[in-house]
């Protein structure tokens, strides 16, 4: 379950991310993306879910937003299976994904 960078000039050399250009820096493991017609933050600014380095602040306006959002399990799952290292996906930040990550394979390891 990895994902590769591809080496062109990326959004975060620009200070900041979309979705377009997220899938367009990335050779994503997943690509279906089916479910982002029905997310809360379809017609939202990007800003909030991938702020520019430093402005973590807007995390907390971007959990509100996915928490009232019915696709907020296949965004954070999205995000998971691609290891994308930045913004909120599914009302996570990068260090809950991480950690979400980490327990999941613990549990799983656990199992066999």
């Amino acid at each position: 379950m990895t994902t590769h960078k591809n080496t062109t000039e990326t959004a975060s050399s620009r200070g900041g991310y979309s979705y377009m250009e997220l899938l367009s820096e990335w050779e994503l493991v997943d690509s279906d993306d089916s479910w982002k017609k029905d997310a809360a933050c379809k017609d939202m600014d990007s800003y909030m879910f991938f702020p520019e380095q430093g402005a973590n602040h807007h995390f907390k306006k971007a959990k509100k937003v996915c928490a009232r959002c019915p696709v907020y399990k296949q965004c954070m799952n999205f995000a998971i299976v691609n290891n994308i290292p930045y913004g909120v996906w599914g009302g996570l930040t990068p260090k809950e994904r991480e950690r979400s990550t980490a327990e999941l394979v613990a549990l799983l390891e656990g199992v066999k």
